[in-house]
């Protein structure tokens, strides 16, 4: 079943709390914790709890939750166990989730949020097995309407100027060209107006692009891919940030596309393409089919 802002179906079976006893400790933990605008690995948001990283992650299809040191290490969550309490919006109704250790290393629960997009959720969290004390915080966060990527990354993405041909970053930093909800680079400030005269003629070419092949079956990702590339985020082998070591890599699994950080991945991801479909469905992710 789908989630709607005033029903609320998972993979754990949620029960309604007293909102008053939830409000306090909300404020309870307000008080343990710090939240910030930082982005973390995973495409989630960041906050400091006991001195420890933090990262929320909302996606359609579950809740997640990394954790780091101070220092970005990455905290074994392997032995971890509690409880998340959360309430959609304005509604005071509150649900009860267990939290459990997920294969990729994070803590969550599978739930259903496709119906409750954009709509502040807020998530009061009971954790043990991960610090030398348990743990106790809030957060909050939405699940977005569509996963955005950085300006770097899209540079890379589409790597030409669309009037010149020049390399994008020749010239100093690319001016960036909004067209309607797409946006293109351009080389410098002289080939603006050229793209703004035939818009269709330029978001064509570069947003439906193939890349080329840079070893064999991995191939460079395009603006074609950027779309599936904001959605699946990660690497599902090293567990990095897309585009974090340069351009992805895009390699066909089972007549999928995954995206890998880098052409060294692709060998492993050959080796075990089930497991490593499998880990992206766990993370919500639907490749869509390698064109």
């Amino acid at each position: 079943m789908t989630i709607g802002t005033s029903q609320l179906v998972g993979t754990s079976q949620a029960t309604a709390q007293d909102a008053s006893q939830q409000h306090a400790a909300a404020e309870h933990t307000h008080q343990k914790s710090g939240h910030g605008d930082m982005s973390g690995s995973h495409g989630g948001s960041l906050q400091m709890v006991d001195g420890n990283k933090v990262e929320t992650v909302l996606q359609e299809k579950g809740i997640m939750f990394a954790f780091m040191t101070s220092e970005g290490k990455a905290i074994d969550a392997s032995q971890a166990s509690g409880k998340l309490t959360l309430h959609v919006g304005d509604n005071p109704k509150k649900y009860s989730y267990t939290l459990k250790p997920l294969k990729n290393g994070m803590v969550g629960v599978g739930v259903d949020l496709s119906k409750v997009k954009g709509i502040m959720l807020h998530m009061n969290v009971q954790l043990s097995g991960v610090a030398s004390s348990p743990l106790e915080f809030h957060s909050m966060g939405k699940v977005g309407e569509g996963a955005k990527l950085s300006d770097e990354l899209l540079i890379s993405l589409q790597s030409t100027c669309p009037a010149s041909g020049q390399k994008l970053g020749s010239m100093g930093k690319p001016p960036k060209v909004e067209l309607g909800d797409k946006s293109l680079f351009v080389c410098c400030a002289g080939c603006i107006e050229k793209v703004k005269a035939s818009p269709d003629q330029y978001l064509t070419k570069y947003y439906k692009s193939s890349g080329k092949e840079i070893r064999p079956g991995v191939f460079e990702a395009t603006l074609a891919d950027a779309e599936a590339i904001a959605k699946q985020k990660v690497c599902p082998v090293m567990d990095e940030p897309l585009g974090g070591m340069g351009t992805p890599g895009k390699v066909n699994v089972k007549g999928k596309a995954v995206f890998i950080c880098c052409a060294g991945c692709a060998k492993k991801l050959a080796a075990e393409p089930d497991k490593y479909l499998a880990q992206l469905k766990e993370q919500g992710v639907t490749p869509p089919e390698f064109k």
